[in-house]
């Protein structure tokens, strides 16, 4: 499971090269575009949809703390 930095925390990109895989691999898993993804992890549009997040948790292998934490200043959830 991925945990948190000792200093600091995962960027999302942090979370998926940890994981060694691609933009194109996880977002495949996820079930979006590449495109997409690469818009969530620089927070270009920053609003996940919740129905994305188990499956998130599950591809990153990591519990909602961290995910948060990785996507907080792209706002990980719409409100």
């Amino acid at each position: 499971m991925v945990e948190k930095k000792q200093q600091g925390v995962l960027s999302p990109v942090d979370l998926r090269k940890k994981l060694g895989l691609t933009q194109r691999q996880v977002a495949e898993l996820l079930g979006i575009r590449e495109a997409t993804l690469s818009n969530w992890e620089t927070g270009k549009v920053p609003h996940i949809p919740p129905s994305k997040i188990k499956r998130m948790m599950e591809v990153y292998q990591c519990d909602i703390d961290v995910l948060i934490e990785a996507f907080e200043g792209n706002r990980l959830v719409s409100r």
